[in-house]
């Protein structure tokens, strides 16, 4: 579906350089299922919850959290560097687009809400620009990020990512960096702070890759750093080579232990950890009510269920939205039985994903990845947001990574012991980890 794709790791990045537009599949039988009444009764009996809960995604899209967001702290604002932002939250905000350039919605198949926007310009600097409208990942990492409030030049950085396969929270890294870069005198002609028209001409020449400077941001932050070499590593926020996406660990706190636990990096769906620091309860996981989002305690056993949940929810290609709208880990066991025709419990289906978990983790072990690689930023570790919703917090990483590791049942070195995959049935990958 236009205006949807698998954004991150630089995918579409690479499917371009080898002209590969899309790849299409197309089958001419439906897939079978087990219990197919049980499955419709199921759903029947959620949806409706599910649907009201989600109003304001509809109304207003997944954008429509930026003000709200920056009130709370979590907004990423100037590079990580800044604490308030409530001017240019409110410019480029879901219902702002709403007002503006809002043309149509879209959905996923089959799903009841339609948060997608649709948006068109059509008139000024950026008329001609349409297509799928800014998420709030992206809102934050090209705008907020980048403190760029004009909501036409967002859409239209949106449109280029689009086009030329960028992924759009990489993008706002990269131009926030390369924004300091100028405040810094390391790059002096890079673009400045908040201008939306330069930000949209660079993107254009980094997906081109039109000129030196631009094949170099290209490649992301980790490696303009290493050729920047000096205090350009202090500007550099990756998680193992990825940008971090626009939910600052320093408000929710188990997001530092999510982001840094990635198996590609800084990843805020892996674990989908924040919300449950926030709104979510999950009393069949241990989380009867959200914990609180400043302190250490219990976060790393969090971390770690959740992050088995969530592989079981991109195994089976559910939406994570649906928590937001009172789907509980026992409703994933009742649909996925109905699917399938199995009768696993909870218990079972978590398994799984922790068996998913485990040989991702494996799998980097085997290619050198560490304990080391297990690390935030050094700005988020000590640099206080200021002002704003949580102007003096900062997340207390070493003890929730070992608490981590300890609910893992990995080593002091974050891996999982041979013995540990044997258990999950995982045993042809024990000679990929120390013994």
């Amino acid at each position: 579906r236009a205006g949807r794709a698998i954004g991150r790791t630089g995918l579409g990045a690479v499917m371009g350089a080898k002209r590969l537009k899309a790849i299409v599949a197309r089958g001419s039988q439906h897939p079978s299922l087990a219990r197919a009444e049980a499955l419709r009764e199921a759903v029947r009996a959620i949806i409706g919850n599910i649907v009201e809960a989600l109003q304001g995604y509809r109304a207003n899209g997944t954008a429509g959290g930026v003000q709200n967001y920056e009130r709370l702290g979590n907004l990423p604002l100037k590079n990580w560097r800044q604490g308030s932002w409530p001017e240019g939250a409110a410019r480029i905000t879901g219902s702002r687009m709403t007002e503006t350039i809002l043309v149509g919605r879209y959905a996923c198949g089959g799903c009841p809400v339609g948060c997608g926007r649709e948006v068109a310009i059509e008139s000024g600097p950026h008329a001609g620009v349409r297509g799928g409208g800014p998420e709030y990942e992206t809102a934050a990492a090209l705008g907020s990020l980048c403190l760029i409030d004009d909501l036409e030049a967002l859409a239209h950085m949106n449109e280029v990512c689009n086009r030329l396969g960028l992924d759009t929270i990489s993008a706002g890294g990269v131009l926030a960096m390369a924004m300091e870069a100028r405040e810094r005198s390391i790059w002096p002609e890079g673009p400045a702070w908040g201008d939306g028209e330069a930000a949209v001409r660079l993107l254009e020449q980094i997906g081109r890759r039109e000129g030196e400077m631009p094949t170099l941001l290209g490649e992301g932050v980790r490696r303009i750093a290493e050729a920047w070499g000096g205090l350009a590593r202090e500007f550099a926020i990756h998680i193992k080579g990825l940008e971090l996406p626009m939910h600052d660990p320093r408000v929710y706190v188990s997001q530092a232990i999510g982001y840094a636990t990635s198996t590609r990096g800084a990843c805020h769906l892996q674990a989908f950890c924040h919300f449950y620091e926030r709104l979510g309860r999950a009393p069949a996981l241990g989380i009867p009510e959200p914990l609180p989002r400043e302190t250490a305690e219990g976060k790393g056993k969090m971390v770690a269920v959740l992050q088995n949940l969530m592989a079981l929810f991109d195994s089976l290609k559910l939406c994570k939205f649906l928590l937001l709208g009172s789907f509980q880990p026992e409703h994933l066991v009742e649909w996925a039985n109905a699917v399938t025709g199995w009768d696993h419990d909870l218990a079972g289906w978590l398994r799984t994903g922790e068996r998913i978990c485990n040989l991702r983790r494996a799998i980097n072990a085997r290619l050198g990845a560490s304990r080391a690689d297990d690390i935030l930023p050094m700005r988020l570790l000590v640099h206080r947001r200021g002002e704003g919703g949580a102007p003096d917090n900062l997340p207390p990483f070493g003890q929730m990574l070992a608490d981590y590791y300890a609910a893992r049942r990995w080593s002091e070195f974050g891996v999982p012991t041979p013995e540990l995959l044997r258990e999950l049935d995982l045993e042809e990958y024990a000679d990929w980890v120390p013994a």
